[in-house]
């Protein structure tokens, strides 16, 4: 599963050419999609107002909700030191059938969590 934090996701909506040949090819299995975390969405439209509704647009996103078991993770996540702005992305890639890989412009942030990072750079 390919997972945007935040980062990734203001990104996108600044312009980042790979990242938007992602989230505009539309993917007939969702699973086959990139993945935006609710809270990482959050996030990025705190920083970037408007970035809601521009990734809401793109056909090749899926938005993963804030259920309850993503809700205790990101809870014991940030407990335990992570951003609450990275801790709902870390969840995604790590409770998945597959492990996942995050796209970030911030790797760091990300130390410590054995999550697989894959750095985009800025757009």
């Amino acid at each position: 599963m390919i997972v945007l934090d935040h980062t990734a996701v203001i990104a996108l909506c600044r312009g980042h050419r790979p990242l938007a040949g992602l989230a505009v090819v539309e993917v007939d299995d969702p699973a086959q999609r990139a993945h935006v975390p609710a809270l990482c969405m959050v996030a990025a439209s705190l920083e970037l107002p408007g970035a809601t509704a521009h990734a809401g647009a793109l056909p090749g996103l899926e938005f993963l909700p804030l259920d309850f078991a993503a809700t205790a993770a990101v809870e014991s996540l940030t407990a335990g030191g992570v951003a609450w702005a990275f801790a709902h992305a870390v969840y995604a890639a790590a409770s998945g059938a597959v492990e996942g890989q995050v796209l970030t412009t911030t790797p760091a942030a990300y130390d410590g969590t054995g999550i697989w990072v894959v750095d985009v750079g800025k757009p």
